[in-house]
């Protein structure tokens, strides 16, 4: 749609030409009025305005003032000058202004939708040359940056330089931006270029496909954490549900550098599995593991050793030592990082790991069977990782399913000893998570085994032992708020809610009762 401004000092014929033809069937829209040139220049400063249809004899500013000031400013907008037969002088004095049509007054409805149609004709021509114009650009210019970074000898600097000039690249200094779309991507790599150059490539630089990365070559850009913010944040925006990996390279003051940064860059970004997680990467991005020469392994060649691993990692989840457990996956990973281990290497050696694992269970403890079924069906993910971080977490959630899912065994001791650790600091602020690592249990799994062995949920079960000491105290006579701090609870309120719960009256009348 073509924007249309109308001007004239008359409120009729503003209102009439607006609603003389049917604009919108014509490729127009009427944005606004106005009822004369002053508010009609202020109008076109702040709005994108194709035509303009204005009378020549107004007050405050005519015209032809509005014209002469305008075409100071743009040269491209169309106008039509609105007169009656006394003003034809001046009518003259506006064409010479370049302006598109002379319309008397009143308006035909013919007369002006044969001047609209002649101008949407040219609009529509401008449109289509600038859009050719800009594929054609793009092209050139994608190809003198490949050429660039290919580094091609058969092409003389000059030529490559005068070429960027041509091309509006040359600027004072650069930074390449370079994006890898992951798996769960379902837009094409082409198709998202297309989509961000729109929004991009005004004010933040031009982009390109190379080597199957979306590179983003910023010119004249200030480095700032918050402008790579919003840049990122523009990125995502056009992928639900999807991630990417971002990457920038050092600032840089000839383009001509271009092919040396952009080399550095992608094997950077090469290896983002295994840098910790950022929204882009940079030069001083951390590694999560760094190589240990010195690391001890059992073995003699860089082969992971994945049946000594798996042994000892189902020795932990035997134990329910989730510690244990975390630490040998953890020496799987720097003992595969020690060997220079790709993404896809590691990647399979857990798969492996794990397996071997679930397999062992599988014939000793034939009750995790469905619970096996379940983890083995979701192996398949750790493919998807995107870093080394995410892949460990993943992992981690697969071993503490199987542990949650464990049958209480020959615990009982242990659990005496919670059991008694629980009556001697009923008054302390116990919890089960705490106590879990006091006791090295997944918390899941000892709040079930607790259940199994009192009979009462862990919460309910230290209640039920406050409340019997809370009995004791006040026989003896101590006040209500004193008991309640005395057994663990800061809020008195509470601790009356509580004992009138378990009991069956207040602790003050329990009290009334036993002295």
């Amino acid at each position: 749609m073509y924007n249309v401004l109308i001007v004239d000092d008359e409120p009729i014929i503003r209102e009439g030409m607006k609603t003389l033809i049917p604009w919108e069937e014509y490729g127009f829209q009427v944005i606004e009025t106005a009822r004369d040139g002053k508010e009609a220049l202020e109008i076109f400063r702040v709005n994108e305005i194709h035509l303009i249809i204005a009378d020549i004899r107004m007050p405050r500013m005519s015209g032809i003032e509005l014209i002469e000031t305008i075409r100071k400013e743009d040269v491209k907008v169309q106008i039509i000058i609105l007169s009656g037969y006394a003003d034809f002088e001046y009518a003259q004095k506006a064409i010479r202004e370049n302006v598109a049509g002379y319309l008397l007054k009143p308006v035909e409805e013919e007369d002006l939708i044969g001047f609209i149609q002649r101008i949407k004709l040219n609009f529509d021509k401008d449109q289509s040359e600038k859009q050719v114009r800009t594929v054609s650009l793009q092209e050139v210019r994608h190809t003198l940056l490949q050429t660039i970074i290919d580094g091609n000898e058969q092409v003389p600097i000059e030529e490559v330089y005068g070429d960027i000039s041509e091309l509006g690249l040359d600027g004072r200094f650069y930074q390449l931006v370079m994006i890898r779309l992951f798996h769960n991507t379902n837009l094409e790599l082409e198709d998202f270029k297309q989509l961000l150059a729109q929004e991009l490539e005004e004010n933040w630089g031009y982009l390109f496909i190379k080597d199957q990365y979306l590179c983003i070559l910023l010119k004249n850009m200030r480095p700032s954490l918050k402008s790579y913010n919003e840049l990122y944040e523009i990125v995502i925006s056009y992928l639900k549900n999807s991630s990417i990996g971002m990457c920038l390279s050092e600032v840089f003051n000839e383009v001509s550098s271009l092919g040396t940064e952009y080399r550095s860059t992608k094997n950077r970004l090469d290896f983002q599995f295994f840098y910790k997680e950022t929204k882009f990467l940079r030069s001083d991005s951390e590694l999560v593991f760094q190589p240990n020469k010195d690391y001890l392994q059992d073995m003699t060649s860089n082969e992971f050793p994945v049946h000594s691993f798996a042994e000892k990692l189902y020795f932990a989840l035997d134990a329910l030592n989730e510690k244990a457990m975390k630490d040998e996956i953890i020496n799987a990973a720097q003992s595969m990082i020690n060997n220079n281990h790709s993404e896809e290497k590691i990647k399979i050696n857990y798969v492996r790991l794990l397996s071997l694992v679930f397999s062992k269970c599988s014939v000793n403890k034939p009750e995790l069977g469905e619970t096996l079924s379940d983890v083995n069906a979701e192996l398949h993910k750790i493919n998807r990782q995107p870093t080394i971080n995410s892949l460990l977490e993943f992992i981690y959630h697969l071993l503490n399913k199987v542990i949650a899912s464990l049958n209480v065994g020959d615990y009982e001791d242990q659990l005496k000893k919670l059991v008694d650790f629980i009556h001697r600091n009923y008054q302390e602020n116990l919890k089960l998570e705490s106590l879990a690592k006091v006791f090295d249990y997944n918390s899941a799994y000892l709040g079930k085994i607790f259940k199994n062995h009192t009979g009462e949920y862990f919460n309910t079960y230290l209640d039920l032992v406050r409340m019997e000491n809370a009995k004791k105290l006040l026989s003896c006579g101590m006040k209500v708020y004193q008991v309640a701090e005395k057994v663990g609870y800061s809020n008195v309120d509470y601790f009356h809610n509580k004992f009138k719960k378990y009991i069956g009256m207040s602790p003050s009348n329990f009290r009334k009762e036993k002295l």
